[in-house]
């Protein structure tokens, strides 16, 4: 028996037991931007279901990667294609904008928040203790 996804339900936020079923933020942003294109007008849902069930064949699980991570891999996969082939971008953009993202992520000290202008102005390196003054001991080992 085939059973056809309701257009609306596919618009809806997944959901699973425990409550949405996103694991990382940039997973609900993929998602919501697709659907927020699609509810501008600029593709048919049946335009996205055909690049989207085309990267899901040509991009399988890599190892060690989850099922939530696998499937927005294709969906943002799929997105990249889909606004190339409208016209909203082009690949060079998509490339340029993923390498200065990276940047931004390196410069970008552990815990704060990661923002594009780290690409090009790392934020201050804020330290949350204080660095030792004073030479550290060190017992002499023991033999035997």
């Amino acid at each position: 028996m085939t059973t056809t996804l309701d257009y609306q339900e596919s618009l809806s936020v997944p959901v699973n037991a425990n409550g949405p079923a996103f694991d990382h933020p940039w997973q609900a942003q993929a998602f919501s931007l697709t659907v927020h294109l699609h509810k501008k007008g600029l593709f048919s849902w049946a335009d996205w279901v055909r690049i989207f069930s085309d990267e899901i064949k040509a991009s399988p699980a890599l190892h060690g990667e989850s099922v939530n991570d696998t499937y927005y891999r294709q969906w943002l996969a799929a997105m990249e294609k889909l606004v190339a082939v409208l016209g909203l971008t082009v690949s060079d953009d998509i490339s340029r904008r993923t390498d200065e993202w990276r940047q931004a992520y390196l410069n970008t000290p552990h815990g704060q928040p990661v923002a594009l202008v780290h690409a090009t102005c790392p934020p201050e390196h804020v330290h949350l203790h204080t660095p030792r003054r004073e030479p550290v001991l060190v017992s002499p080992a023991r033999a035997g």
